[in-house]
């Protein structure tokens, strides 16, 4: 595991110790084929956003009672805009089976969306990624709420409103995390291999069709 001890100890004595980017990120339109294929945009955005923060061995560092651990198991936590254009959380486990992937972010989906409480779950661990769209604003910059400073260690990602031209789609992507654990370096990997999965999940994308799709074929 990565030694962090210095840097943890340094900014552990801040009263804020998150280091906040907001960048443009760039890459293929997934968009088109996203949509071709039956699957949600975002819920492709967020497979890649969950597959670039398992990649960057910073982003996998965790502290919970000033000791460091290692996400082995990355559980998303995302906003849906539920009852009342009112926020809600819909939680579900990053896994590789995309197929499985996409099953679980819908049924989840859906019960955050038609939920009368909030859905919160306990941080028992810290092996989560929380992640935020706003799909209607291109903004320059974003400040998460933080229970407490000192335990900030959960990434928080925040996306806003895609922008396409010529195959190509730009977007603002914000990286909130533990600067004891995450330097700009780390944020700038991780956006830049977030740029190149979309591509290969744009890819992905484009090689499926939906079922209803292949039924037709079958009965013409």
């Amino acid at each position: 595991m990565i030694d962090r001890q210095a840097q943890i100890a340094l900014f552990g004595t801040y009263d804020q110790p998150a280091v906040n980017i907001t960048a443009e990120a760039e890459c293929i339109d997934f968009t088109a084929p996203a949509k071709a294929a039956g699957i949600p945009p975002f819920a492709l955005l967020l497979h890649g956003i969950g597959r670039a923060s398992m990649e960057v061995e910073n982003f996998r560092l965790r502290l919970l009672d000033g000791k460091v651990s290692r996400v082995e198991r990355l559980r998303l936590s995302y906003t849906v805009l539920g009852r009342g254009e009112n926020l809600n959380f819909s939680t579900l486990d990053h896994t590789d089976d995309f197929d499985a992937y996409l099953a679980a972010y819908l049924a989840d989906r859906e019960l955050a969306r038609d939920a009368v409480e909030l859905r919160l779950t306990p941080l028992t661990d810290r092996d989560y990624l929380f992640v935020t769209c706003l799909p209607w604003l291109r903004f320059t910059a974003i400040q998460h709420p933080m229970a407490r400073f000192g335990d900030c260690s959960i990434p928080n990602i925040a996306v806003g409103k895609f922008a396409h031209a010529d195959g190509r789609l730009r977007f603002p992507i914000a990286v909130q995390a533990h600067h004891g654990l995450v330097d700009g370096l780390h944020i700038h990997r991780f956006i830049a291999r977030l740029e190149e999965i979309m591509g290969e999940l744009a890819a992905m994308a484009a090689a499926r069709r939906p079922a209803s799709a292949a039924m037709l074929e079958g009965t013409s």
